[in-house]
């Protein structure tokens, strides 16, 4: 459990990191990559990586985040979409925000699921 934990942190901490970067690192899975294999539904492979990458993404965001040192960013109303209706509704996000496309596709799903879903300021 901890090797993955710690592998789960490690990633949030890059693409974390990237995100504040000015000048960004080139992505290994840019969010234009990420995007095509999301969108080619003939490809038992890519959909499964399109929808592993994507919950992997958010689950390592509520793995990661302390509950008292940082405030959450994204609230997915329950019951929430099916995942199939999440990867739509971020591929049809993305198309309106092509400057994300060689960003890398951890960042932009984090961008998409914090201005789709934000909290509830109190």
């Amino acid at each position: 459990m901890k090797p993955t934990l710690l592998i789960c942190s490690a990633v949030l901490a890059l693409t974390t990191t990237a995100s504040m970067a000015k000048d960004t690192p080139k992505a290994s899975t840019t969010t234009q990559q990420y995007v095509a294999m999301c969108q080619n539904k003939t490809d038992t492979a890519a959909q499964n990586f399109c929808h592993g990458f994507g919950q992997g993404v958010y689950e390592t965001y509520l793995i990661t985040r302390h509950p008292k040192r940082a405030k959450p960013f994204v609230c997915i109303p329950e019951p929430g979409q099916s995942r199939q209706d999440m990867v739509n509704s971020f591929v049809a996000w993305s198309a309106k925000h092509p400057q994300f496309n060689n960003a890398s596709a951890a960042d932009t799903i984090l961008r998409y699921l914090g201005e789709t879903y934000p909290c509830k300021k109190a």
